[in-house]
């Protein structure tokens, strides 16, 4: 049977942006939404969740908020504050509580700064930027900024992975090091997965996106608690539109990450073949440090929590410590 290859790559796929909305949404790129929620209900229904799983956080935290030119900043903190700081970026269609299997051990070592990125369902406020515009990178400087921090690791899953790589492209002087996991942008998307987002923007019904986290998490890890379930369906079905593809990193980018990059892979990942991703992820920046975590999907940092995170505390650990302000 002749193997299928990807039908677009995810520059041409951005420019088709309108397969990840529904009909209602399609005007919506001529004219950005004031709120990345389809109304205050859904909103009302989405922070709900992020307080039940706040109420579930298991270690102290701080709920802080920061002015930008973009609006208001929400981020947790959690961890001594006197420890190095760590930056955690959340992926595309969540939120800073996702991150609520893993901070348990990062905060033990770090002061950790878990920002709702801007456009997404969290509780930050402003407008999704655009890819071309640099205004993802623009805010998250002035996030930092916010928080005093001249230097900061940094960690991004999915989408946030995108934006942590663009942002140490454009300030790489202010990561010390960088941890990309399950980037989106190395490899076309997969047509099946392709399809199945479509299926599951258009007609989010709840069989339909429990049926789509069950692709993109790994069907060898343990199933997630029901409130983390409901949780992911919740923010899908209330987001106004998904976050279209970032655009794909080019092999002179991949190049210019800096040294200290960590790429952190799920092995059963379905978004794209992520042995052809290793491989390029090599042949273009033989410095960054690969590698592919078993019995983990696009998902990983739900379905191998403590995995994960021992390998950024590992990985982490041998990156100097930041410089003073």
């Amino acid at each position: 049977m002749r193997k299928l290859t990807p039908f677009c790559t995810l520059e041409q796929l951005d420019s088709m942006k309108q397969l990840w909305l529904p009909p209602q949404a399609l005007g919506e790129f001529l004219m950005p939404a004031q709120s990345a929620f389809k109304s205050d209900t859904a909103r009302d229904r989405v922070l709900d969740d992020y307080h039940l799983l706040l109420a579930r956080w298991p270690v102290s935290y701080e709920s802080r908020f920061i002015d930008t030119d973009f609006g208001k900043a929400h981020l947790i903190a959690s961890g001594n504050p006197t420890a190095s700081p760590l930056v955690l970026l959340h992926g595309g269609g969540g939120n800073a509580t996702m991150w609520i299997h893993n901070i348990a051990i990062l905060a033990a070592k770090f002061r950790v700064y878990a920002p709702d990125v801007i456009g997404d369902v969290g509780r930050s406020t402003g407008v999704r930027p655009s890819y071309a515009s640099g205004g993802y990178v623009r805010w998250l400087a002035q996030v930092l900024d916010g928080l005093g921090l001249e230097q900061t690791a940094l960690a991004g899953t999915s989408f946030g992975s995108w934006l942590a790589a663009d942002f140490a492209l454009k300030h790489p002087e202010r990561v010390r090091g960088l941890a990309l996991l399950a980037p989106p942008h190395i490899e076309p998307l997969r047509l099946s997965f392709m399809l199945r987002a479509v299926l599951a923007t258009i007609a989010p019904t709840d069989s339909r996106v429990r049926s789509f986290y069950r692709l993109v998490s790994s069907l060898h890890a343990p199933q997630p608690t029901e409130l983390v379930m409901q949780d992911f369906v919740t923010r899908w079905r209330s987001q106004r539109q998904s976050p279209p593809p970032p655009p794909r990193i080019s092999a002179d980018d991949l190049r210019r990450l800096p040294p200290r990059t960590l790429f952190l892979l799920g092995q059963d990942d379905a978004l794209y073949d992520v042995n052809k991703a290793a491989a390029r992820i090599r042949a273009n920046a033989p410095a960054c440090e690969v590698a592919l975590l078993a019995q983990a999907g696009h998902t990983l940092t739900v379905d191998r929590p403590r995995e994960v995170s021992e390998a950024l505390m590992e990985f982490l650990a041998e990156v100097p410590a930041p410089a003073a302000l």
